[in-house]
């Protein structure tokens, strides 16, 4: 139906009062007014907000275009679930794959026995097995705690339960003759009282430190986890320090002792503090002083402590980091060729390798160039091994990657050679162009460049890439060492042979068009006797060119004293008499010379002569007069200017 006056009028009367159909008409007015309508807009937006964010999860984050693909490069470094029957292939996001791995990991935490009264939570703990072990040492913690009977002959070792030892105990003290009991629920006991041993009644201060933690009922804990942790470290201590090394050199509130337990285990020729309680020297700083004495030796004890310690990082939150990435990133600080001699031991022992490289923590600064340096020595397990640990490392974050490859790149190219980035280029760089991350796909082209830019301009500038490698005649053809040349590095035979003969002789062409005084170096064998034989020819052409320009200079000066001689005889020979005048002209205080054709000029007069290259005609003063042959004039005559006149004679 349409509105007054026809067409869609009403309608749109009606809707521009209630844009949203009333929905948010509030104060009940029959409209939406300005503010309740935009109420309405901001309330649309959020869950229109929401709706495209949930849409965004469903695609991996972010809109995905038509030329976008889902990110899997996590299937690449998550953890591995083939143990549980779990595949990552299975999955489409890595949330995904990590919660059905979760739950096929820790499937016996539903179902293992409640142990309750313990305090001990399945929830910390990998396995099932660690589980039970920690239940049974919670339930025989007891015993480290009870009360001292040994005045009446009584050990906890010798009872099954705490109330069985509490009830002898108590018996005991009351007079009653100790017998065995069998206790049933609800059976009143007395306060249990802890006590500990005196401190000189341990081994060391970190034990007793540990028993005092586990004795003080009063400390009050920032939290529930951080107290659970302290005392299952305290219990480890003295529980397992007489079996268990790492348990020995432990301090519950310092982490372990390494110091302490290289100086007990090892013999040592430099010094390191004594540790009782505290950690007095870093794990970093021990090995780079061991290994500035002893290289090796810092190998075997850095070997030994992960051995050692390793195994028990759950007691020491910082231990993981100690003996991995924090000594790794030290190594610029250690002797030059640690990293190399680092390399050869890890090829040797891979149990090691693996050890210092853990997925859990970050990759270090220092893995790229050791990755580089077991390529360019040969040591290719291990150089695979360091690859696919710092992408691990990387955890599938596309600038921890590109960052790794890039770095990786930089340490191969050496600008010597072009065996390292080769290999790295057939033996690894398809691991980076398998890992679906737009932002790492969008660096490979860029990558291949400089690769293969790299190697093109290495072949150009060495003479050992002049042609391509790997052909079976090289074990018959000449050697080239002496020039250093090797067949490995040629194509064929004849490329080979060709560059034997540039090696020995194409010395000659740098000379084709050359002053080579006079010598033909194809005369000559080697550039050396060319060479000899040149400087000596150099040495005769100089000696003969130094006496043809004494002879020349002497000629010269032969002729120049002729010239002299001659000159000189044309001024005696000439008679004339010149009369030269000293004039003074008003722009000077010294007399020029001027010569008068007037014979009876005298001082005093006042003459007019030509001043300048202009020869302009100047009144000057007569002030001396004499009479030369041409052999004595004081100024050459031919150079000499001519009085014009004579103005006027002294009275």
């Amino acid at each position: 139906m349409s509105g007054k006056g026809g067409g869609n009028k009403g309608f749109w009367d009606g809707f521009f009062d209630n844009p949203f159909g009333g929905m948010f008409d509030f104060n009940g007015d029959g409209k939406e007014d300005l503010g309740e309508q935009w109420l309405g807009y901001k309330i649309f937006e959020e869950v229109t907000k929401e709706e495209e964010e949930k849409n965004s999860d469903i695609f991996g984050g972010g809109s995905l275009d038509s030329d976008d693909e889902p990110d899997f490069s996590w299937r690449i470094t998550c953890e591995d679930g083939s143990e549980y029957g779990i595949d990552p292939e299975d999955y489409t996001t890595e949330e995904d794959y990590e919660e059905a791995l979760n739950e096929a990991k820790y499937a016996w935490r539903d179902n293992c026995a409640c142990m309750a009264e313990t305090g001990v939570d399945p929830n910390e703990y990998e396995t099932e097995q660690d589980y039970m072990d920690a239940v049974q040492e919670e339930k025989e913690l007891w015993r480290l705690d009870a009360e001292d009977g040994s005045d009446y002959g009584l050990d906890p070792e010798d009872f099954d339960s705490e109330e069985e030892y509490a009830e002898a105990l108590e018996n005991a003290q009351l007079g009653a003759d100790f017998s065995p009991v069998v206790f049933s629920s609800g059976v009143s006991r007395p306060p249990k009282k802890r006590r500990i041993k005196k401190a000189s009644d341990y081994p060391n201060k970190r034990r007793y430190n540990a028993a005092c933690v586990l004795a003080d009922t009063g400390t009050i804990y920032l939290n529930d986890e951080f107290e659970k942790k302290e005392k299952r470290c305290c219990r480890f201590i003295l529980e397992k320090a007489d079996s268990i090394l790492a348990a020995n050199y432990l301090s519950h509130d310092s982490g372990f002792l390494y110091a302490q337990a290289v100086k007990d285990h090892f013999t040592l020729t430099i010094s390191l503090p004594d540790e009782d309680e505290k950690r007095e020297y870093e794990f970093d700083d021990m090995i780079l002083k061991i290994a500035k004495r002893d290289i090796p030796l810092s190998f075997e004890i850095w070997a030994w402590c992960l051995g050692q310690f390793l195994p028990y990082v759950e007691y020491d939150s910082f231990a993981l980091n100690d003996m991995t990435t924090d000594i790794l990133n030290a190594l610029s600080r250690f002797p030059e060729g640690y990293r190399s001699k680092l390399v050869h031991y890890m090829d040797k022992h891979p149990d090691f390798r693996a050890k210092i490289m853990p997925k859990e923590t970050e990759c270090s600064v220092e893995l790229t160039e050791m990755i580089a340096i077991a390529i360019r020595e040969g040591l290719k397990d291990t150089a695979q091994f360091m690859f696919d640990a710092g992408l691990a490392q990387a955890k599938g974050k596309w600038k921890e990657i590109n960052n790794f490859v890039s770095s990786v790149i930089l340490y191969c190219k050496d600008g010597e050679e072009v065996e390292s980035i080769e290999y790295f280029r057939d033996e690894m760089f398809g691991k980076i162009k398998e890992i679906q991350n737009g932002m790492v796909q969008d660096e490979i082209d860029e990558w291949e460049k400089e690769i293969a830019d790299y190697i093109e301009s290495t072949e150009q500038e060495s003479d050992r890439y002049a042609y391509s490698r790997r052909n079976a005649w090289r074990k018959t053809v000449p050697d080239g060492k002496p020039y250093g040349l090797d067949p490995v590095y040629f194509s064929s035979e004849q490329e080979y042979m060709d560059a034997l003969e540039e090696e020995k002789h194409g010395w000659r062409q740098w000379y084709e068009g050359r002053d080579n005084a006079g010598l033909d170096p194809v005369d000559y064998e080697t550039q050396d006797e060319f060479r000899k034989a040149y400087n000596e020819q150099v040495k005769i052409q100089h000696r003969k060119e130094q006496e043809r320009r004494e002879s020349e200079w002497k000629k010269e000066q032969e002729l120049k004293e002729q010239e002299r001689k001659a000159k000189r005889a044309a001024l005696e020979a000439d008679k004339t008499i010149y009369t030269y005048c000293g004039v003074l002209l008003p722009f000077s205080d010294r007399p020029y010379s001027f010569i008068s054709d007037v014979e009876d000029i005298q001082i005093g007069d006042t003459v007019v002569v030509p001043v300048g290259e202009e020869k302009k005609e100047m009144e000057g003063e007569v002030v001396s007069v004499g009479q030369y042959t041409r052999l004595g004039v004081p100024f050459p005559v031919e150079k000499t200017k001519h009085i014009l006149r004579v103005l006027k004679k002294p009275l």
